[in-house]
């Protein structure tokens, strides 16, 4: 099999372009692997722990496997839509899963604590307010996702603009997401509530500290992803597959590691039992 590309099918005499290069099915194994065992882990927290808030992280992570799944039967046949269709669509829309249920983590941990005085926004509206921004960042990474796959050169711009405009809606809504994070942290540690004081021997700094580096990192994934798509097709990120594993799948393999090791359900169970 040949393994120079471009990749895609020709419509009408166009060529459109699926892959710049065979993807590696090695590579897409490996972390079909990966994220397999991170959502295992999940899901025996979410029956031990009662984490039932984590119910969009644990779907998260179902599509970031069969995400990997479809970039390796992409490797066989590159041109091939149905693969590209089910790797694009699930990837894209993985991470929205996952920043959903660090959006809900904040509001719960804020709660928990007794902090509400020290949060700009409210914790229930914090929930609220982020998950219907992340439907719409899921609609829309899903819509542009399919209507890229469609083959039609004349939607492919649409399908661009559409995906372009949820990515920069979750990039701000991520960055408000941290200052937000942050500053409700720095006044906690100087203005402790009173269930934080009588919390200190759990540490409950960890878990604003988990959230201080997973939200950073999803916004990293988020900005090299607009990058991509600005740069369209032929472009350096998307023409060198090193990027999404890099940027994409190992960043957010990294976010479902970090929730393993400190996981927000165990100081909101414990919370209420003081």
């Amino acid at each position: 099999m040949s393994s120079e590309g471009p990749f895609g099918p020709v419509v009408n005499g166009t060529q459109i372009v699926f892959f710049e290069y065979r993807p590696s099915k090695s590579a897409a194994y490996a972390f079909v692997a990966l994220f397999g065992l991170a959502t295992l882990a999940h899901i025996v927290y979410f029956f031990v722990l009662r984490a039932w808030f984590f119910l969009p992280f644990i779907l998260g992570g179902v599509a970031e496997i069969f995400g990997y799944y479809g970039r390796a039967q992409a490797s066989d046949d590159p041109s091939s839509a149905g693969p590209f269709i089910m790797q694009n669509l699930l990837i894209l829309a993985a991470t929205p899963f996952l920043a959903a249920t660090i959006y809900m983590t904040l509001g719960r941990i804020i709660t928990a604590l007794s902090a509400q005085r020290h949060s700009w926004v409210r914790p229930g509206w914090i929930t609220k307010i982020y998950v219907f921004i992340d439907i719409g960042c899921i609609a829309t990474q899903l819509g542009g996702s399919a209507i890229m796959a469609s083959g039609d050169p004349s939607a492919m711009s649409k399908s661009t603009a559409i995906l372009l405009g949820g990515l920069i809606t979750q990039i701000v809504a991520l960055a408000f997401f941290v200052l937000n994070c942050w500053h409700v942290y720095s006044r906690c540690k100087r203005d402790p509530s009173m269930v934080a004081e009588k919390y200190l021997l759990f540490n409950w700094q960890n878990h604003f500290r988990a959230i201080l580096t997973v939200a950073p990192v999803m916004l990293v994934r988020s900005i090299v992803r607009t990058v991509e798509f600005l740069q369209g097709n032929s472009g350096y990120v998307a023409s060198h597959e090193v990027f999404i594993y890099l940027f994409d799948a190992f960043l957010m393999f990294f976010v479902m590691a970090v929730f393993i090791i400190i996981h927000p359900a165990r100081l909101i169970r414990d919370a209420r039992r003081l």
